[in-house]
Formats: C-alpha cells, sequence, structure tokens
C-alpha cells in the first residue's frame, strides 16, 4: 500500500510512490504492467505508443516493456519549442532502449491512427499500439483495491471527501469503484485538467467504473465532476508541500486549497502522479 501524508490536515495519498525509480512517480503502471504481460502471453513483442507534450505514459510503457522483456516503440513528437518536461521525458525513455521515432507533432487522436499504420508496415505480426492515456481496465481494478486498502486502513477517518485530478479518467474510475464498498456517503471530487463536457466525461467515467447512475442503482459515493477551464498544456504554479505534476495533480490540489471552506472534512487527496 502506498504511504498517506498529512499537510495542514489535508490527508494525502501518495500513490505516485507505486513503484520506485527508475520507473516513473506514476500509479497508472499498476495496470500498465498487467496489461503488458497479457499481450506477452499472446505473443505481442512490440509495442507501439504515441507521446504528447506532457504525458508520463511514454516513460512508463518503455519501463514496462523492459521489465517484461518487450520492445517498447515510443512515436516522438517534435515541436518547433520543445517543452522542458518532454524533454526530462526523452532522457528517461533512453534508460529503457526503446526504439524512439520522430513524428510531426500535431492532434494525438491523429497521430496515433498514423503510427499505427506505420508500426504494421514495420512489424505486421507481433505488434500491437497502445490506446492513448493508457485507459486499461486492469489499471481502474489495480486502483479499486488500493482505495479499498486504504478506506479500509484508516476507517476511522472515513474522508467524506475525496480529491483526485481527471485526464483519462481511468484512475478516477478506479476510485470511485473500491470506495463504495463500505457504504459510507462521500463526495467524490475529480477535478479535469483540460476543458471539456462534463457530462459526457461523467458518463464514461461511470461506465469504466460499472455504476449505473440513476433510478436503478446509486451508489453512497458521488461523483462530482469539475471543470476549471484548464488547457491540456497549461501548467498550474500554486507552491505545493509534496511532490505533485503541475500539469496533472497540481490542478486538483489548486482547486483544493481554492474551496476547502465548501468541504466536508476529513479530505483525501489522491495524488497519481509528480
Amino acid at each position: 500500500m502506498t504511504p498517506i501524508e498529512v499537510y495542514n490536515d489535508i490527508y494525502v495519498k501518495r500513490d505516485d510512490l507505486c513503484f520506485e525509480y527508475p520507473a516513473p512517480p506514476f500509479s497508472k503502471c499498476r495496470g500498465l504492467l498487467m496489461h503488458l504481460a497479457k499481450l506477452k502471453k499472446q505473443g505481442y513483442k512490440y509495442i507501439g505508443y504515441t507521446e504528447t507534450s506532457i504525458s508520463m505514459a511514454g516513460w512508463g510503457v518503455a519501463w514496462a516493456c523492459q521489465e517484461l522483456g518487450l520492445t517498447a516503440i515510443i512515436f516522438d513528437p517534435q515541436y518547433k519549442d520543445t517543452p522542458e518536461v518532454l524533454k526530462y521525458h526523452r532522457k528517461q525513455w533512453k534508460k529503457f532502449n526503446p526504439i524512439i521515432l520522430p513524428i510531426k507533432a500535431g492532434m494525438a487522436a491523429v497521430n496515433i491512427n498514423i503510427c499505427k499504420q506505420w508500426l504494421k508496415q514495420d512489424y505486421p505480426t507481433n505488434s500491437i499500439m497502445l490506446p492513448l492515456g493508457l485507459p486499461f481496465e486492469e489499471t481502474i481494478e489495480a486502483t479499486a483495491i488500493e482505495t479499498n486498502i486504504t478506506l479500509k486502513k484508516y476507517k476511522t477517518k472515513k474522508f467524506p471527501t475525496i480529491v483526485t485530478c481527471v485526464g483519462s479518467g481511468t484512475i478516477v474510475a478506479g476510485i470511485l469503484k473500491g470506495a463504495t464498498y463500505d457504504n459510507i456517503s462521500r463526495q467524490l471530487y475529480g477535478v479535469m485538467t483540460r476543458s471539456g463536457d462534463v457530462k459526457i466525461k461523467k458518463n464514461k467515467i461511470l461506465s469504466k467504473a460499472g455504476i449505473i447512475d440513476g433510478e436503478l442503482f446509486k451508489p453512497e459515493i458521488e461523483l462530482i465532476l469539475i471543470n476549471p477551464g484548464w488547457e491540456y498544456t497549461q501548467k498550474s504554479l500554486v507552491s505545493c508541500p509534496f511532490p505533485c505534476h503541475s500539469y496533472y495533480d497540481l490542478k486538483a490540489w489548486e482547486w483544493l486549497i481554492k474551496n476547502r471552506d465548501k468541504l466536508i472534512e476529513p479530505i483525501l487527496f489522491w495524488n497519481i502522479g509528480h
């Protein structure tokens, strides 16, 4: 179980510490390892991923592939002015000897289709392209288990309020699924790291968690999505007493600090990465 630290009476779940360096400080790696292990058993050897300007996913894929004896192929977007975080991530990729192929920077959803064709052309029988954001069922299940264990250990706190950031919605779906076990009323605030349609995003998260939000079944935990209007490549600049990813988790921490007086305490802040 990853630790909980306390800062100004806010309980911080340091799930970014799920693996030691040189793995990325990124809790999606739990499910990523399990997913890639399954792909290896199915005969895949080459694992493709189209990276974005600020994501740690490529680092995670490169690390996990080396752990499992697979070959990572990272499609590396080229920018006129390369973001500093991407420069840092590239240095991390190289530690695991992936194949790095430069591509034109552009919309990730378009690039992934181009890269998928490229991958199949060069490795037609034993390669697969991973989806953007690594939205794996294994990650949801692993996060649900971690949530369940954490809430049981801290059952006297009950944590009526849980706050986390939302990107693809995979981690928050796992928290939602894992936090319904004890029938304690909670509010789970998911702070979106990029602007989008709140209703569509919420429905996707509920579906991932296997929860019906309506008359058939109403879980004790209420998912409340917050859209502060962030751009994907815009980062939060607020100070934070623990390591926190400025493009993801820190946006949720900033919202929490600004809105703490409206939340029921004790509060659990779920830190995914740093």
